[in-house]
């Protein structure tokens, strides 16, 4: 289990953080209505393609190797806490990374708006570990 536990948090954070990130665009991105932006409505499945890509990489590189040195340094409720807060604070950067100043000036697009969804997606990627850890727990104390 231990082996399996990274690899179907891999999938689960890609699937999360893509619906969170296509979310995001079509909340706030479809207010968008100028060509200068290439968002779902001008490229349409593309871009999630793209956010797939962006999400495939994201838990290799940062989110497991974070993940791990949380848990070393804090105990796990903290350690899960820090995660589903800094799930909010990336909704919050790929938020500013995804539009432009002048687009979020001209269509009062909301910043928040990204917090609540990598927020939730972080939450939910939260439950799902600790669901992974209490079933390892258990198999551990009964072997069977």
């Amino acid at each position: 289990m231990r082996a399996v536990k990274p690899i179907m948090l891999w999938f689960i954070s890609t699937i999360l953080f893509t619906l969170a990130a296509f979310g995001l665009e079509l909340w706030e991105g479809t207010k968008i209505s100028t060509t200068e932006y290439y968002g779902f409505q001008n490229i349409g499945f593309a871009i999630i393609f793209l956010m797939f890509l962006f999400s495939v990489l994201l838990y290799p590189v940062i989110l497991l190797p974070l993940s791990w040195v949380i848990r070393k340094i804090a105990n796990p409720l903290i350690s899960r806490i820090m995660i589903f807060l800094l799930s909010g604070i990336a909704g919050y950067g790929f938020f500013y990374e995804l539009y432009d100043e002048r687009f979020i000036r001209e269509y009062h697009l909301n910043s928040s708006t990204a917090v609540v969804f990598f927020g939730i997606a972080g939450f939910i990627y939260v439950l799902v570990d600790y669901y992974f850890e209490s079933q390892a727990i258990k198999a551990e104390q009964n072997p069977c």
